[in-house]
């Protein structure tokens, strides 16, 4: 962990090859991987909650999460197609 926030700090100073090599790597693709799926999974259970305890009409409500879950996928699918495309596979 204190690697990471090191190299996070210290991003400005690198140059694109060295990010996208770094991001192109079996460790970078993992953990990009890894906290995509954590942080959209995350999201959806947030906006999960928010419309179960705003929205009271069960219909509208099912509607509104199954969009929500929809839309936390395809933008999962397109972070890691995204990965896919730097990491030049």
């Amino acid at each position: 962990m204190l690697y990471l926030t090191y190299y996070l700090l210290s991003i400005n100073e690198l140059s694109y090859e060295q990010i996208t090599s770094d991001i192109s790597s079996i460790y970078g693709i993992l953990f990009i991987s890894i906290l995509s799926s954590l942080m959209f999974f995350h999201s959806s259970l947030g906006i999960e909650t928010i419309l179960q305890d705003y929205v009271h009409d069960g219909r509208l409500q099912g509607l509104f999460i199954g969009l929500s879950k929809i839309t936390h996928a395809v933008l999962l699918v397109i972070t890691l197609i995204c990965l896919y495309i730097i990491a030049g596979f």
